[in-house]
């Protein structure tokens, strides 16, 4: 795991309590990405959120998500957004990823997205929440204003406190703690490392802030790592854990201001 610094848990208490003090509350909201099929690293994530009550957004890829995914979901309030269709890379040569690009002609894009979410209403019924995640958080600027024909009702990507957020026409629910170091090789975060990275978020921003994980390049010893983070962060009394319909909720009656955003992952 990467870190930075050793004392990132205690200045994230610091904050926290400060907040409290005053009466305020910090609102946190899950996105797992890359949801295909029941595994046991879906097995992992659900047990490791659920024993804080946590409940996470998953991202499912609509075009190759499998039936079997919902008995592996009884038990649980998790819920399905739309991962894009096939999660496949139809970028120019040289260019960063990306399913929905420029690089297709825009009906096609729509018809994908309107697609995916169509999919996964017919399998999975009230546990979807269409909010749409574009593979690798990249999209089009051309469809930025297109979304809501396609009858998604959001937009996930990861924002980055660095980077201007785009306009959409659908509200933006946003992750901003990726708990994956991407650069340097799919390496998970320390808890120190993430309770930093929460730590510099919290004063930037308003609404609520999102927390991003992938299952699939998780491991359990990983996750048992990061549970007295978790612990903390569902105890303390300025924390409020959103499920993903409240989180969608906020955005979509709250003005979000961000202090610099994109839909793009650093990856």
């Amino acid at each position: 795991m990467t870190g930075r610094g050793t004392d990132g848990v205690d200045r994230l208490c610091s904050t926290l309590d400060a907040i409290g003090a005053v009466g305020g509350t910090v609102d946190l909201w899950w996105r797992d990405d890359d949801l295909e099929r029941p595994s046991a690293a879906l097995d992992v994530l659900l047990g490791a959120l659920g024993e804080h009550g946590i409940v996470p957004a998953l991202a499912a890829v609509a075009g190759r998500m499998v039936v079997d995914v919902l008995p592996a979901l009884e038990g649980t309030s998790a819920r399905l957004f739309v991962h894009g269709w096939m999660h496949a890379d139809h970028s120019a040569t040289g260019a960063k990823k990306s399913e929905f690009g420029p690089e297709r002609p825009i009906e096609a894009r729509l018809a994908e997205i309107a697609d995916g979410r169509r999919r996964l209403a017919a399998l999975a019924g009230d546990r979807l929440v269409p909010c749409f995640v574009p593979p690798w958080n990249r999209l089009g600027d051309d469809l930025l204003d297109r979304l809501g024909g396609t009858g998604v009702m959001a937009l996930s990507g990861f924002a980055p406190w660095h980077r201007p957020s785009a306009p959409s026409d659908v509200p933006r629910l946003d992750t901003h703690v990726d708990l994956i170091d991407w650069h340097a090789g799919r390496v998970p975060l320390t808890v120190e490392a993430v309770a930093s990275a929460l730590e510099v978020r919290i004063p930037q921003h308003v609404g609520p802030i999102g927390i991003l994980s992938h299952h699939l390049v998780t491991q359990a010893g990983t996750w048992q790592a990061w549970q007295p983070l978790f612990a903390m962060l569902s105890r303390h009394a300025a924390v409020r854990w959103l499920d993903p319909t409240a989180a969608l909720a906020a955005v979509t009656t709250t003005p979000v201001v961000e202090a610099g955003s994109d839909i793009r992952r650093t990856a």
